[in-house]
C-alpha cells in the first residue's frame, strides 16, 4: 500500500528546502562583530558618553573661581528737586550713571579642591560608561547565544525528523509484507509529524533569536545573517572564590565608580568648608557721570585690592557642611553594601558554573545511552522483536536528551561569560579600545 502524503507536509518541505538555500547564502556574523556593531548603535552607550563630558566639565569649572570677571553697571537718578549751593548744583535734577569693573581674583581657596572633586566626578562617570559598555556587550552574548541555541535545535529537530521518516518507511516496508498492522505504521506516521511540527517551530524561533540579535546590534529586521559558535570562549584560571573576589576589588567598574563617588563627597566638603577662608583680589572701577561734580569725577577710574571674609550668613554654610557629611557617610555604605553584593554574585556565578560543568558529563553519557537505545530498538523493531511505541519512546527520548544537552553546552559557555562578568574583567579589549 502506497502511503499518502497530506499536501501540508509537502509545502513544509518546500519551505525547509528554501529556508536552508536562504541560511546558506547568509552572511555569517561572530561573536566579536556583533559586539563591535552594539558599540555604535546602544543608545545606553551614547547617553552615558554625555554624562562623561557632563562631568568633566566640572574640573573647567574650578578654574572659573580665579578666572577675571568684567561687569558693567548703569543708572539713572531723577530727585524730586535739584538741589543747589552757591549757585551751583549739589544735586542735579538728571544723573546719568555708567561703571565699568574688572575683577582678577588672586587667592581663593575653594580652587584645589573644587578641581577634585571634576576629577573625581569624571572618573566615576568613566567607570559608569564603561559599565554601560560591559552590560550591553554581555547582554548582546546572551541573546547571540540564544541564537545559537536555537540554531541548534535546529539542527536536532532535522535529525529527529530523519530518523522519523526513516522509521515510517521501515514500517510502511514490513506492513507491505504483512509482517505488521496498520496501527505500527499510523504511530510512526504520527511520531514524523509531531517531529515536523517541532522542526518548524525550531526554525521560528531561531528567526526570532536572529531578530532580536539584528535589533540590539543595530541591522534591519529583514536583513539575512547567520550566527556560528565563537572559537574561543573565556575559561577562568581559578575557580578560588576569595582570589576571584579580590580580582572583582581591582576590575569591577561599579565599585570603581562608587569609590571615585566617595572622593568626589570628601572633596565638596572641602569645597564647602573653604568658603569661610578670605578671599584676596584685584578690582579697576572705570566711572562715567553726567554731570559730574566735586566729589564724583567723569570718566574716572581706579585700582583697589580687596580681602573679604565673610564672618557669619546666618548658618546656611554650617548647614551644607553637615549635609555633606552625612553624604559621605552614605558613599561609605554603598561601597560596603557592594562589596557584598559582588562576593555573593561571583559565588553564586561560580556555583552555576560548576553544577553546569559537572552536570555536562552526565547528559553526555544520556544522550549516548538514548542513542544506544533508540538504536538498538529500532533494529529489534526490524525483526519483530519491539514494537512501534516501544521505538517511539526511544525517540522521543533521545530528542530529549540531545535537546537538553544542547541547552546545557550553550549554558555553560554563557555562565563562563557571566563569572568573568562577576569578575569585571568581561571584553576588557573593547571596553579599554573604547575608552
Amino acid at each position: 500500500m502506497s502511503r499518502i502524503v497530506p499536501l501540508f507536509f509537502l509545502l513544509a518541505a518546500t519551505v525547509f528546502e528554501t529556508a536552508h538555500a536562504e541560511e546558506d547564502s547568509r552572511h555569517v556574523i561572530s561573536l566579536n562583530q556583533a559586539m563591535v556593531m552594539v558599540l555604535e548603535t546602544d543608545e545606553r552607550i551614547d547617553i552615558q558618553r554625555h554624562e562623561a563630558d557632563i562631568a568633566g566639565m566640572e574640573i573647567n569649572r574650578a578654574w572659573t573661581i580665579i578666572s577675571p570677571r568684567l561687569e558693567a553697571t548703569g543708572a539713572y537718578e531723577r530727585p524730586e528737586e535739584a538741589i543747589q549751593f552757591d549757585g551751583r548744583d549739589v544735586i542735579p535734577e538728571e544723573t546719568w550713571r555708567a561703571t565699568f569693573t574688572a575683577r582678577q581674583p588672586i587667592f581663593d581657596g575653594r580652587v584645589m579642591p573644587a578641581r577634585r572633586l571634576g576629577i573625581a566626578l569624571e572618573s566615576s562617570e568613566d567607570h559608569e560608561l564603561a559599565n554601560t559598555i560591559r552590560t550591553a556587550l554581555y547582554e548582546v552574548v546572551q541573546v547571540y547565544y540564544e541564537a545559537l541555541r536555537a540554531q541548534k535545535q535546529v539542527s536536532i529537530s532535522e535529525q529527529t525528523l530523519d530518523l522519523a521518516s526513516a522509521e515510517v518507511a521501515r514500517a510502511q516496508a514490513r506492513f507491505d509484507t504483512g509482517e505488521i498492522r496498520r496501527t505500527e505504521v499510523l504511530r510512526t506516521e504520527v511520531d514524523e509529524s509531531i517531529a515536523r511540527r517541532s522542526l518548524i517551530t525550531a526554525r521560528n524561533e531561531y528567526q526570532l533569536a536572529l531578530s532580536d540579535l539584528s535589533r540590539r546590534i543595530g541591522m534591519p529586521a529583514d536583513t539575512l545573517f547567520a550566527v556560528k559558535k565563537p572559537d574561543i570562549v573565556p575559561h577562568a584560571e581559578t575557580h578560588d572564590l576569595k582570589a576571584l573576589y579580590s580580582l572583582a576589588l581591582d576590575y569591577r567598574n561599579d565599585l570603581a565608580s562608587a569609590r571615585a563617588r566617595k572622593e568626589a563627597a570628601y572633596e565638596e566638603r572641602t569645597v564647602l568648608k573653604r568658603e569661610d577662608w578670605p578671599t584676596l583680589s584685584v578690582e579697576y572701577n572705570h566711572r562715567f557721570i553726567d554731570p559730574d561734580s566735586f566729589t564724583t569725577r567723569n570718566n574716572f577710574w581706579e585700582v583697589a585690592a580687596v580681602a573679604r571674609m565673610e564672618f557669619w550668613d546666618g548658618g546656611g554654610r554650617r548647614i551644607s557642611r553637615v549635609q555633606q557629611e552625612r553624604r559621605m557617610d552614605q558613599a561609605a555604605l554603598r561601597i560596603r553594601e557592594l562589596e557584598r553584593s559582588i562576593e555573593i554574585e561571583i559565588k553564586r556565578t561560580l556555583l552555576e558554573l560548576e553544577t553546569l560543568e559537572e552536570n555536562l558529563e552526565t547528559i553526555r553519557k544520556e544522550v549516548d545511552l538514548a542513542e544506544e537505545n533508540y538504536r538498538t530498538l529500532s533494529e529489534q523493531a526490524g525483526v519483530g522483536l519491539a514494537t512501534s511505541l516501544d521505538v517511539s519512546t526511544a525517540l522521543n527520548a533521545l530528542d530529549r536528551a540531545r535537546t537538553e544537552l544542547a541547552q546545557q553546552q550553550f549554558d555553560l559557555e554563557v555562565a563562563k561569560y557571566n563569572l568573568e562578568m562577576a569578575i569585571g574583567r568581561f571584553a576588557n579589549e573593547l571596553i579599554l579600545g573604547e575608552e
